[in-house]
């Protein structure tokens, strides 16, 4: 099956010319349903399709925090627009992979599963199961703006398709490099500093966050970078290096992991440094979310960082909650000895971190599709504007027909935000990101700010030759091959420096023999068969 490819994935580039010069028109309809034209077209009230529904928490503290997730308004309000009776199966972000895993063994599985691609240990097996429903004619028959919106590169994307057999309805992602780094420049104004471009400007400020009380409290509790256990988020200074630790890169005829490259041992080395100089939070390697999140926001001692390059206008209010006079900013990421710009994880996929799929025990396939495909219907305002404004009433008014938006200032109102733009909205269009009027509007320079961090992040992004590449036999057989098996804990033995960096080649050696070469050469041509002339 073939689909129309327009251009809907945008670089961040094209994305920001959008916000600046995009139009949009939108007029008072009643809730509809679409039809194959793609517009929103009325018709008889029916009963609500009732669907069960198995998707991540996002470690998202409104969401685990909330006593029946399913009664909450903004899940009730997703109901009455798309007239369905939804049953929420909330999968722990904590030992995610895990929960996934037990719940696919369980028996029972959900109408629609979200996942985070096809081509990951815990759904591929279901396929070669017969667990989950080939899509195709149900997207022919019912999702007609499924097939006209989503480009054809996401149809074919590893996360979503094989064989030829689509399995799963991809959320196409409008920004591909997503995470970005931040700094405190409110300290960096304090210490007198530049902002920083190579890795020495780099530790030469994380320093004089250590040394210089920038908090100004009189306490050297200053944390100057810190990231997430696994190093999530912390990868800045391995993607100085070309090496991010997730990637893939195609050399001398060969797809090899960025983990058992040379590049690797000099990175190694100035992690090794960070963390013996505490310019890295020495609790990185078991930091949960909410602690990491405690840190930078409640209690604001935290200097550099990373996350989302589409959402710094939220971080500036949750740092201010635990710090009024705090100033952030989103910066260059450090560049290495080539002095190509880097950056924190490779490029994205044109398809996001989600990917929802249908078992084949789902009662009603057809409304399924039905469903997700309602998402990108056209000419339908009040579900339009829900995904970007929220709740009229509480998160918006409307005065003289204009829509007049409460923006959060607080991180329960960032919460609430997140749920309505991003948690909820299974598929579909992201115009929060690309809507002109919303972003040009945000108070207190967050607009600005945001287009800041999308410029760059638009210059920034590693190439991963094995971008969306499928689970290989090999890594299934011995999961220790992956990132976070052998390599991270090797990595924390030589950061904490209970190991030399020199021992690398031991590393690479007891990789390869414990079946990377046979996971080099299934990779490689797997790349080959991707990359046919």
């Amino acid at each position: 099956m073939k689909f129309r490819k327009p251009f809907v994935v945008m670089s961040c580039a094209a994305m920001m010319t959008s916000v600046l010069y995009g139009c949009s028109t939108k007029t008072e309809e009643p809730v509809k349903q679409p039809q194959a034209s793609g517009q929103a077209t009325s018709v008889p009230k029916q009963e609500p399709t009732k669907i069960k529904v198995a998707l991540e928490t996002g470690g998202l503290k409104y969401v685990e925090q909330s006593s029946d997730i399913n009664s909450d308004k903004y899940v009730k309000k997703l109901e009455e627009l798309a007239n369905v009776d939804l049953n929420l199966q909330l999968i722990q972000h904590t030992n995610y992979e895990q929960n996934l895993t037990l719940l696919m063994a369980g028996g029972e599985l959900p109408d629609l599963l979200q996942t985070h691609g096809i081509n990951t240990p815990q759904i591929a097996p279901a396929i070669d199961a017969g667990q989950l429903l080939p899509l195709n004619d149900l997207i022919d028959k019912y999702g007609p703006n499924l097939k006209k919106n989503i480009p054809q590169e996401s149809w074919d994307s590893a996360k979503v398709s094989r064989d030829g057999k689509i399995y799963g309805i991809p959320q196409p992602n409008p920004i591909r490099v997503d995470t970005v780094t931040y700094i405190r420049k409110d300290w960096l104004n304090k210490i007198g500093m530049a902002e920083p471009k190579t890795v020495d400007d780099y530790i030469k400020m994380l320093t004089a966050f250590r040394d210089q009380d920038p908090n100004g409290n009189g306490k050297k509790d200053e944390i100057p970078f810190s990231a997430r256990a696994k190093l999530s988020f912390g990868y800045a200074f391995f993607g100085a290096y070309d090496v991010q630790p997730q990637a893939w890169k195609f050399i001398d005829g060969q797809l090899v992991p960025n983990i058992i490259r040379p590049e690797m041992v000099d990175a190694l080395k100035i992690y090794q440094k960070l963390y013996a100089e505490k310019l890295i939070d020495n609790e990185v390697l078991v930091n949960q979310g909410k602690d990491w999140d405690a840190k930078i926001k409640a209690q604001a001692i935290v200097g550099m960082w990373a996350h989302s390059s589409a959402q710094p206008d939220s971080w500036s209010t949750s740092v201010k909650a635990g710090d009024p006079k705090a100033e952030l900013a989103v910066i260059a990421s450090p560049v290495g000895p080539s002095g190509k710009p880097g950056g924190i994880y490779s490029m994205g996929s044109t398809v996001s971190d989600f990917v929802w799929t249908i078992p084949k025990s789902a009662k009603d396939p057809a409304a399924i599709i039905k469903f997700l495909d309602w998402y990108y219907a056209t000419g339908d305002k009040a579900k339009d504007d829900f995904f970007v404004y929220g709740l009229k009433g509480t998160d918006y008014t409307e005065e003289g027909g204009k829509v007049k938006y409460n923006y959060p200032t607080t991180d329960q109102g960032n919460s609430e935000q997140f749920m309505h733009q991003e948690w909820v909205h299974f598929t579909g269009p992201k115009t929060h990101l690309t809507d002109p009027e919303y972003i040009k509007n945000k108070p207190g320079g967050g607009g600005d700010m945001i287009l800041k961090s999308l410029a760059v992040a638009a210059k920034e992004g590693l190439v991963d030759d094995g971008l969306d590449m499928p689970t290989m036999p090999s890594a299934v057989a011995h999961p220790e091959l992956k990132y976070d098996g052998l390599w991270l804990e090797f990595a924390a033995k030589v950061m904490t420096g209970k190991e030399s960096a020199d021992k690398f080649n031991d590393f690479v050696a007891d990789w390869k023999k414990r079946g990377g070469d046979q996971l080099i050469k299934e990779a490689t041509e797997w790349y080959n068969k991707m990359h046919k002339k």
